[in-house]
């Protein structure tokens, strides 16, 4: 049994344009890309990363690119044909793959397709009789930046947990043990807030798997009691830096400037208490995510996008069975 599952989320921010909020020329996206498959390639191999999930990977070139050099270490890549800007790659092949797209407001409704992708990651051999998939949901949901957008995300949220419910259901209607299900993502939801803590109570029993220990007991923050007051200064994922363009070559090169990180909005959601049964959850996961500053700069020590990666890991123990869903869940409430 796969007991570990380890996954790696990334906003690229490879959106064209050379105004607040994008990434740059496609030149300048194309040589990001290449520096983002090469680290991404040498720190899966040291951190032993199963799946990388992205986000605003808008320029297509650039994106096809990043899949062709991933697929050198992680074989089995989904990206939506819709323009959502989500990629995900995995060292586990895929029995299927979803995408549905999500209610969205101003610009980005008119610009992208806001959605959440589903992939079904096959975690037996090929030949194995019962067929045990993982389910990671990939998405990017509703900013803040021309608009206050917590109804928008409230909603996109809510779409989200019947698209679990509806896969759970697929699994069930397929014979498939479901092993555990994650939602993976940048959220645009600032980790600790009241907003946070109504996301996780849409899932009663998940876990954020990169929220601190916030006592000496193992519970997680997010997940018992109040998430306020929460030390959360060594997760900090955004603003990494800003994109500045550069008209004239000789007053200098456009790059990433740093800034300084304020917010956590990039998540790892551990769902599998909705289907599994064993320990409690507090000592299935400890401290498990971490930022991964390293995979974010390139050789001169420059960002390569306005948001941290990061890296998580979901832990199963002996007695946390897989379950073959019959009927809803507590999700279809």
């Amino acid at each position: 049994m796969n007991s570990l599952l380890k996954v790696c989320t990334w906003n690229a921010q490879m959106l064209p344009g050379v105004f607040a909020g994008q990434g740059g020329t496609r030149t300048d996206i194309a040589k990001r890309a290449h520096a983002m498959a090469n680290n991404i390639l040498c720190c899966s191999r040291a951190d032993a990363i199963d799946v990388v999930c992205l986000q605003e990977m808008w320029e297509v070139e650039a994106a096809k690119a990043l899949k062709v050099a991933l697929r050198e270490e992680f074989p089995f890549v989904y990206a939506p044909s819709a323009r959502c800007g989500l990629m995900i790659a995995s060292k586990f092949s895929m029995v299927c793959n979803h995408f549905t797209a999500l209610p969205a407001k101003g610009v980005e409704r008119l610009s992208f397709t806001k959605g959440v992708s589903t992939s079904f990651l096959r975690l037996t051999a090929a030949e194995d009789p019962t067929t045990r998939v993982a389910i990671v949901l990939n998405t990017h949901l509703q900013s803040d930046y021309w608009s206050s957008g917590r109804d928008t995300r409230a909603k996109q949220i809510s779409c989200i947990k019947d698209v679990v419910h509806r896969a759970e259901m697929e699994c069930a209607g397929n014979g498939y043990e479901v092993d555990r299900i994650m939602l993976v993502g940048d959220l645009n939801i600032v980790a600790g807030s009241g907003e946070y803590e109504d996301l996780m109570n849409k899932f009663p029993g998940s876990v954020d798997l990169m929220a601190p220990l916030t006592d000496i007991d193992g519970s997680i923050a997010g997940r018992e009691g109040s998430t306020r007051g929460v030390d959360r200064s060594f997760r900090l994922t955004f603003p990494v830096a800003r994109w500045r363009h550069v008209v004239l070559p000789c007053l200098g090169e456009s790059r990433y400037i740093d800034l300084v990180p304020k917010v956590v909005l990039d998540y790892v959601i551990d769902l599998s208490s909705m289907v599994t049964r064993g320990v409690p959850l507090h000592h299935r996961h400890a401290d498990s995510g971490y930022v991964h500053h390293a995979m974010c700069r390139d050789a001169r020590g420059l960002a390569l996008s306005d948001h941290y990666p990061i890296v998580a890991v979901s832990r199963k123990f002996p007695d946390c069975k897989a379950t073959r869903p019959q009927r809803p869940t507590a999700l279809a409430a």
